[in-house]
């Protein structure tokens, strides 16, 4: 596992391609988007890697959100930070066939209060699990062409000139997925400013 290199998740400035993400009846509800592979983007790329932006078109601004993708591997450690919300949260949703196990990987964000200049935001991580070496999953990265679940709930929110806001109306944000640098064993997922979500491909390989 130490020479497998690990993803990055980053919220960032959007590029191309745009899921819309669905819309709520009041303040205080919350619905659910897939976001299906090549409609508009591709979520993750043959290496597990990939890019894609999700926009909220709802006149109310998104108070929590969280993301489900589905890994191979989920015995890496995963690590996760937000300069738009004030809580991460990851989690681990193992499903196993036969010895080996994969299932979904899930991160949520949520809080939106204002903070300090020097203390934005929020983060989380989670240890690697130790398993024997002839049992150990070699994937990298998550499910190649797998589609994204996101949970998005909606809410009155001021949109502060500090930390955070969470994803204002209209806001559009880029998930940035690629491999870790340049700890092989640690996972990051970093959520930007203003609800910008990115994934973009980066590999480094290590040597034991």
């Amino acid at each position: 596992m130490a020479d497998i290199p690990d993803p990055t998740i980053r919220l960032a400035i959007p590029g191309t391609g745009t899921f819309n993400l669905c819309t709520v009846a009041g303040p205080g509800d919350s619905c659910t988007t897939t976001l299906v592979d090549g409609s508009p983007d591709t979520t993750f790329g043959d290496n597990g890697f990939g890019s894609f932006a999700v926009m909220n078109v709802d006149s109310l601004a998104i108070d929590s959100i969280s993301f489900s993708f589905q890994t191979a591997n989920l015995d890496q450690a995963f690590s996760a930070s937000t300069d738009d919300f004030s809580t991460v949260n990851i989690i681990r949703h193992f499903a196993c066939d036969g010895e080996f196990c994969g299932g979904t990987l899930e991160v949520d964000y949520s809080g939106v209060v204002a903070k300090s200049d020097t203390n934005v935001g929020g983060s989380f991580s989670l240890a690697g699990i130790a398993c024997d070496a002839a049992n150990c999953p070699t994937a990298v990265g998550f499910v190649p062409h797998s589609n994204v679940t996101v949970v998005s709930r909606y809410n009155f929110v001021p949109d502060p000139t500090v930390c955070c806001d969470g994803i204002q109306p209209g806001e559009e944000g880029r998930i940035t997925a690629a491999s870790d640098v340049p700890e092989p064993s640690s996972f990051v997922l970093l959520i930007g400013a203003a609800g910008l979500l990115a994934i973009k491909r980066k590999f480094q390989f290590y040597r034991g």
